[in-house]
């Protein structure tokens, strides 16, 4: 029988993948890790057959010894970083300026090496840094490593199903009656939906399952930019802009720049997560895996975030 330990459940990637797994796997044994007691109680009512474990990360005996028990080990050695990590060099030169484009595209099949080089290169990727270090000394653990872009769509977990950054910027809009962007909004990221990314996750636990030895899945060279489009965060802004007007919310199509330190304080790491540049060719899911992207694109996905930050805010 297939056993997996899953961490994050009560989160938004993390319910989402525990609700492709249970549905695609029902097979599957799985326990999880929650910090927070109510939130154990409501994925316990969500999925009976799903054993919730009431713990954090810093409990080191605790996540060991459910790690032990587990066959395969979900969001930490099959990790999920973040595409934070590609616009690190950028990020810490004295003349970063939010909003700006970049040229550099970041390959995961052909240049993983580079990819590579950059987390080796930065000590404060810890975690990214020490999966690798057992793919590298330990093989026979079999480890991949997954760096989404912007996250959207609603989730169906059964805590949080609410993403971050598109929700932010149209939260924004409603308060101040117009869009913003960073700097110029030429920067640009890579998009996936995140039912899309749960299924990406389960294709690989699967893998895990079955003994899959493929080098081109696990180890160093199993690192993983899953991503659908790519759009500038100016693209982004107008289409909220747009989605906002054309529902009452607001009544201009402006879209305001703002720089450090507002950037900062109005959008959560406002010059990271809306004027820094994630573009990625996402190859080796599609290569490897036979991962096929189903969902809504994130421009369809707008209005709907949109609304739902209005009613929200009611």
């Amino acid at each position: 029988m297939t056993s997996i330990f899953l961490t994050g459940a009560s989160g938004y990637v993390g319910g989402q993948l525990l609700h492709e797994l249970t549905q695609a796997h029902p097979e599957y044994t799985i326990a999880t890790l929650v910090r927070d007691a109510n939130a154990a109680e409501t994925i316990a009512k969500a999925y009976p057959r799903v054993r919730t474990v009431v713990g954090d990360l810093d409990d080191s005996a605790l996540v060991e010894q459910e790690a032990s028990q587990a066959l395969v080990v979900l969001s930490y050695l099959i990790q999920i970083s973040g595409a934070s990590l590609l616009p690190v060099k950028d990020l810490s030169s004295p003349s970063f300026k939010p909003g700006e484009p970049s040229s550099e595209v970041w390959d995961d099949l052909d240049g993983v090496s580079s990819i590579l080089d950059l987390i080796r290169s930065h000590d404060s990727r810890v975690v990214d840094n020490y999966i690798l270090k057992i793919a590298k000394e330990t093989p026979s653990i079999k480890t991949a490593l997954v760096l989404p872009p912007i996250i959207y769509g609603k989730g169906q977990g059964p805590v949080k199903q609410r993403s971050v950054q598109i929700p932010a910027l149209s939260k924004v809009a409603i308060e101040r009656g117009h869009a913003v962007r960073a700097g110029r909004g030429l920067a640009a990221w890579t998009n996936v939906h995140v039912a899309d990314l749960a299924r990406l996750f389960t294709i690989l636990a699967g893998k895990g399952a079955k003994g899959s030895e493929d080098e081109k899945v696990w180890g160093e060279k199993g690192i993983y930019l899953p991503g659908v489009d790519e759009l500038t965060w100016a693209d982004i802004s107008d289409r909220v802009a747009k989605a906002a007007k054309d529902q009452g919310l607001i009544d201009t199509l402006e879209v305001e720049e703002l720089y450090k330190p507002e950037v900062d304080t109005a959008l959560p790491a406002g010059s990271v997560f809306f004027g820094s540049n994630a573009r990625s060719k996402p190859r080796r899911a599609t290569e490897a895996l036979g991962w096929t992207p189903k969902e809504t694109g994130l421009d369809e996905e707008i209005p709907r975030a949109v609304a739902e930050e209005a009613e929200a805010q009611k």
